[in-house]
Order: structure tokens, then C-alpha cells, then sequence
């Protein structure tokens, strides 16, 4: 889509004689305004949602964000940052009162190509609300979910953008360089933001390093940490509409958010070939049927990065059972996904839960076809054992669990020898096979439980389901998020016939 350019380039100096010059806008002029093209999700074809709203006595957290098949980077990015900020909010909660954190995903551009999410983090104290914002940009071609600098072609181009908001706050809102919020009277007194290792002014070049590199978007993105674009959209007429907190503009009166142009001919000289994939699709109306998804949308799959969380791993053995459909209720209330590692034999009993087990985003693990003691066997056995279990399994959900749980924890070396995966412990035991109490359950998992650990529980038992609401509630409450196996390793590869216990850091 062309649009046309006058491919003007202010100076800083010329920027800041436009803002010292006294203003007197007319009564009858229009603040100038810009309309951002902000879809909603449901709006967009194909594109599909998780939400989540889980409330306590303490508090109330709720999230959105777009399912783009198991493990899409936008996916895994957008969830993460979610639930660092959920964390954050939980281990910060007052002692009265019960603050709100609502948290949720519009869509800014969506091609084959390119997929621009804007992420916003409403906190309700009482009387209180504050807003947060920020968006993520996924470039199809090189698979990576990129920060709002990625759409700018470089450094110098930042700065030009910082310039226009400038040069519309001190025409259109009467606001001289002095009063300039941040970056942008940073930027207009001359005074960008620099590299450590930036060269000087005499041997730089004119536009800085192309920020189509992921590393130096992402590093300019720390520079410019606290710009106004970190929330930037694009406007109906082919510019910019950049956000800013109504405080840092009080010209524009009694709003709930300021949206300040970047007039097109700003614009266009400014965006990166990214950042142009993304204008002219959010000028097409994000209209597509062909998003870049992986796998099936919305299939289970990784959501989120366990490297930057408090993740913890809860795994039921033994079943499943009848009662291990109330478990799924209760998982699904915290989006929680767990791990089963199931008898073969009970899978043949209850194929319909363990297809919902699958379907929910759970992780299914091997556990033997009839629970039999694996150091016992020979290593033939062994593998006839596991592969009936892995058989029943397939059947069910088309694929092969990815690990191991040996029965009683029990192995040697001819089991290690003998099998294909991963072998998973626990560094959790609950006993809840010998307790049968469910608040001693809970108790015991709460107090053990730390990032990265593996919980021992078992859904045959009707006491270790009931103590489950529990153990959800008070992890939830230190800010834990629910994972599988796999998660809680953070995509480390786990190598066959090893073992492993736990993925706290070390």
C-alpha cells in the first residue's frame, strides 16, 4: 500500500525553536487526535483467545491472551509476561482489601506476515486504577516476537518519531519543550538516548544500526525504555496513534487516554520493512484467514517460559480414576496445567478423561501398564511394558507420552538402559498414599513446594483430589503458575534414561 511522503526530517534544533515559540491555538481548533486501529480478538478470523479468571478472598486476577498453537512464540511471550506481572501483583497484595489485576490482549495488526498484540494490565485498589501497556511484534519470516522498536528502521528514526510527538505537543496542546514529558523533552532539548559504546557524532553514521536485528531492537528497547511507543498503533489515516498518560498532557482535559498523531508523511519514512508489513496490515482491517500459527490454533502446548517464572509441576500417578474428572474441573479453574502418568491398563478403562487430559493441555507420562516393579523386570520386559502403555496411549491421543515415571520410584541400571525418555521423580512427596487426610496433603505440599518442583500426588484418591483445591489456591497465592513436566524444565533437553527430580535452580 503506498502511501505518500514528503520525507521531511526535522533537527533537533529546528524541533526545539518550534517549541519555545509561544503557541495560541484558536478555541475553535480540534486538539489533535488520533483514531488507532485496535482490533478485537474476536474480530480477527482464526484467532483464538484463553481466558482466565480466577477470584479469592485476597483477590481477583484475570488474563486473555491468543492461542496461536502449542509453543508459537507470541503465545509463549504474551502469556509470560502476563504472568510475571501476575506474580508481581500477588507478592504484593495489601493486607485489606481485595485489588483486582485484569489483564488483557488487542490485536494492532494480523497478516500472514506479522501479528502486532497490545497487552494492557488494569490494577483496581479500592478507588484506584492503573493502566499499563505495551505491545509485542511477531515477524513470520524470522519466527521471532520482536519489541516496538523492531518497527522503526533505526535509532535515528526513534528519535524523528519522539520529534513529531514533540512538534504536535507544542502546536496542538501549547506545551513548550519545559513541560515535555520524559523521553520526548529528552529528545526534544537534544538529548537522546545513547549506547555505552555509541561512536561519536563525527564518525557515526546517519541512521545508527539497522534495528531489524533482533538483539539491537531488543537493546534499543532498553534505551528507550519508558518512550510513550512502547504503546503505538497504527492510525486510520496512516500514521501513528502513540498513547500517552493523560497526566503528562492535561491541555487535553478530563480523558482516559490521550492518542497523539504522527501525521503519515512523519510516518513513512520511519517504519522498518517490519513496520511496514504491519501498517499496511492494520490499514487491510487485520482481516485474514491465513495467521501464522503454529501447529493447530489453539492446540495444547507450551505457554509458557519457566526460566522467568515460578513455576511448579503437579503430577498424578496411577490413574486415571473416578475421580480424576473432578480433578479437570478444578485445574481448569487456575488454567492449570498438570501431568498423569497413567497405567496403560487404566487408560484402556477411562479412554474419555484421558482424551480430555490431552485435549485440557495436560501432559501424559508413562507409569507402566499395571503399576509392576520395573528393577524386577529384564530390560526386553521393560520395553514390552512401556511400549503396550505407550501403545494405549496413542490410541487415545495420537502421540506417545514424553516421559517416564517409574512405579515406586524404582530403577537400576538395566531399566535406565532399556528405555527411550526422560525419567521423572519428584522432589515433592505429599504421601497422600499414606496420609488420606487432604488437609495434611495440602499442608505438606505447601510447605515443600518451591520454583521448579516436581509434586507427588495420586488422583486415584478421593482425598488427594479434595486436597488439590487447596494446594492451587495457596501456590496461586504466592504467585506459582501450574505447569507440566516438560514446562518446568524451561525446554531443556532431557536426555534419555537420565534422571530427574525437580527443576529448581541451582
Amino acid at each position: 500500500m503506498a502511501v505518500t511522503s514528503l520525507r521531511r526530517k526535522l533537527t533537533f534544533g529546528a524541533a526545539l525553536c518550534l517549541l519555545l515559540i509561544p503557541g495560541h491555538r484558536p478555541l475553535e481548533q480540534a486538539l489533535p487526535y488520533a483514531e488507532a486501529i485496535r482490533t478485537p480478538p474476536e474480530d480477527v478470523e482464526g484467532l483464538r483467545t484463553q481466558t482466565v479468571t480466577v477470584t479469592t478472598d485476597h483477590s481477583q486476577v484475570s488474563y486473555r491472551y491468543p492461542t496461536l498453537g502449542g509453543g508459537h512464540p507470541l503465545t509463549v511471550q504474551a502469556r509470560t509476561l502476563m504472568a510475571q506481572r501476575q506474580t508481581a501483583f500477588l507478592e504484593r497484595l495489601p493486607q485489606k482489601g481485595t485489588p483486582e489485576l485484569h489483564q488483557d490482549v488487542t490485536i494492532l495488526a494480523a497478516s500472514p506476515r506479522v501479528l502486532g498484540a497490545r497487552l494492557t494490565a488494569t490494577t483496581s485498589t479500592g478507588r484506584d486504577q492503573d493502566l499499563d501497556s505495551s505491545t509485542l511484534w511477531y515477524d513470520a519470516d524470522s519466527d521471532r516476537v520482536l519489541p516496538w522498536t523492531s518497527l522503526f528502521r533505526d535509532e535515528e528514526a526513534i528519535a524523528q518519531a519522539h520529534l513529531a510527538l514533540a512538534r504536535t505537543l507544542g502546536e496542538g496542546y501549547d506545551m513548550p519543550a519545559r513541560r515535555l514529558p520524559g523521553l520526548i523533552g529528552e529528545v526534544a532539548l537534544g538529548h537522546p538516548p545513547q549506547a555505552e559504546d555509541a561512536p561519536s557524532p563525527d564518525t557515526a553514521s546517519e541512521s545508527g544500526p539497522d534495528l531489524a536485528d533482533p538483539e539491537r531492537a531488543r537493546e534499543a528497547a532498553r534505551r528507550w525504555a519508558g518512550s510513550p511507543l512502547e504503546d503505538v498503533a497504527f492510525s486510520t489515516d496512516a500514521g501513528l496513534a502513540v498513547r500517552m498518560d493523560p497526566s503528562h498532557v492535561p491541555e487535553a482535559g478530563r480523558v482516559t487516554e490521550v492518542l497523539v498523531p504522527v501525521d503519515p508523511e512523519d510516518t513513512e519514512p520511519l517504519l522498518s520493512e517490519l513496520g511496514r508489513k504491519a501498517r499496511d496490515a492494520a490499514l487491510a482491517g487485520n482481516d485474514t484467514d491465513d495467521l501464522p500459527t503454529s501447529g493447530e490454533p489453539g492446540s495444547p502446548g507450551r505457554t509458557l517460559d519457566c526460566a522467568r517464572l515460578k513455576c511448579v509441576a503437579l503430577t498424578f500417578d496411577d490413574g486415571p480414576g473416578e475421580h480424576t474428572d473432578d480433578l479437570l474441573d478444578v485445574l481448569a479453574e487456575y488454567d492449570a496445567h498438570a501431568t498423569f502418568y497413567v497405567l496403560g491398563s487404566m487408560v484402556t478403562e477411562f479412554p474419555a478423561t484421558v482424551e480430555r487430559m490431552a485435549t485440557e493441555g495436560h501432559e501424559l507420562g508413562n507409569h507402566t501398564w499395571k503399576h509392576d516393579d520395573l528393577a524386577e523386570m529384564t530390560g526386553e520386559e521393560v520395553e514390552e511394558d512401556l511400549a503396550r502403555t505407550d501403545e494405549a496411549v496413542r490410541e487415545v491421543t495420537g502421540s506417545d507420552p514424553p516421559t517416564i515415571r517409574p512405579p515406586y520410584g524404582s530403577l537400576n541400571a538395566t531399566v535406565r538402559r532399556s528405555v527411550d525418555r526422560p525419567l521423572i521423580l519428584w522432589d515433592v512427596d505429599t504421601m497422600d498414599w499414606q496420609s488420606r487426610e487432604a488437609e495434611d496433603i495440602s499442608e505438606h505440599a505447601l510447605a515443600q513446594t518451591s520454583p521448579g518442583s516436581v509434586v507427588l500426588l495420586h488422583d486415584i484418591h478421593q482425598t488427594s483430589v479434595q486436597a488439590v483445591p487447596a494446594v492451587l489456591a495457596g501456590l496461586h497465592r504466592q504467585g506459582y503458575h501450574f505447569v507440566t513436566v516438560t514446562d518446568v524444565f524451561a525446554g531443556a533437553a532431557l536426555e534419555p534414561g537420565e534422571v530427574y527430580t525437580d527443576a529448581r535452580p541451582s
